[in-house]
């Protein structure tokens, strides 16, 4: 089990949402609104899967989607969960772009 302290600590995200693959909270942090997100990551995750093994035939492992002040990123852990982290500092799009690379699977 991943410890979602420890990563909403070192990425410093204002949220941190563990999903099956069917879009049940597994462990959240820092939103009450834990069972819209995972659901709706898991949707959008398997929606843009669908189109990127259409067009280059492979499966996808991050989506990332930015506004101007606030990002997510959602990283497919194995294929019962996903990993959701949001955060409102821009400034670490880059590291934790690379942080979330590195979870391990």
């Amino acid at each position: 089990m991943h410890d979602l302290k420890k990563i909403k600590e070192d990425t410093e995200a204002s949220v941190v949402i563990l999903t099956d693959n069917k879009g049940d909270v597994i462990d959240s942090l820092g939103t009450e609104f834990d069972s819209n997100l995972a659901m709706m990551t898991e949707t959008a995750f398997s929606m843009c899967n669908a189109i990127l093994k259409d067009i280059v035939g492979s499966d996808m492992d991050q989506l990332m989607a930015k506004s101007a002040d606030s990002f997510f990123i959602a990283n497919r852990l194995d294929k019962d969960s996903i990993l959701l982290v949001v955060s409102n500092n821009l400034s670490k799009l880059g590291l934790l772009l690379k942080y979330m690379s590195s979870v391990q699977k």
